[in-house]
């Protein structure tokens, strides 16, 4: 039986989720997590796919990103994933599958949604009760959107630029917005990624 065709995405801009194989983690240390951020630089670069919001948890990957033509996202992540592989393969004497399946791809079709989005991507390690605030993660794009951390590899989303006139006032604005916690963030959780 063939694959699902994955649904492509009117205005380009996908929430991508990379899981290890049963729960398996895919980074082990510091280095890891650098390893995987400097292949996202080299991939994206390579096939013109825009990054918004990130976030590296030990077992999964989590992005919201913009790709026209759909077409380069599959061989940007093809690449990212094989070149991944090979370098987990070699360090840790790793046999087997080191991704759960094919990694999933949910169109976003509201520009209107981005800032949920990417909310929801930079909670995870709160959700997961690894750290009680967003800041303290090191693998996420939130220090770029709340304190002005230059990450070379990911663009501004344009729905923050949106929030207010100056970059001082975006950053209040939208820090005020991600630590607030919703009600449905576990349902969000379970259609997203499944359940833990």
């Amino acid at each position: 039986m063939g694959r699902k065709p994955r649904r492509e995405s009117e205005s380009g801009y996908y929430h991508v989720i990379i899981r290890g194989n049963n729960k398996h983690w895919l980074f082990r240390e510091d280095e890891d997590f650098k390893k995987f951020e400097e292949l996202w630089e080299k991939y994206l670069k390579r096939y013109g796919v825009l990054l918004f919001h990130y976030c590296l948890m030990s077992n999964r990957v989590h992005m919201l990103v913009q790709s026209e033509p759909a077409s380069s996202l599959g061989r940007m992540m093809h690449g990212i994933q094989r070149s991944y592989h090979h370098y987990y393969r070699r360090k840790y004497t790793f046999f087997g599958h080191l991704f759960q399946g094919r990694y999933r791809s949910l169109p976003i079709e509201q520009e209107s949604y981005l800032l949920e989005c990417g909310r929801y991507i930079e909670r995870n390690p709160v959700r997961a009760g690894l750290i009680g605030d967003p800041s303290e993660w090191r693998y996420s794009s939130y220090q770029m959107y709340v304190e002005g951390k230059e990450k070379p590899f990911v663009r501004c989303d344009p729905a923050y630029l949106g929030l207010a006139s100056t970059d001082e006032n975006r950053r209040k604005i939208y820090r005020e917005y991600t630590e607030q916690t919703r009600a449905y963030e576990e349902l969000v959780e379970k259609q997203l990624v499944g359940s833990k």
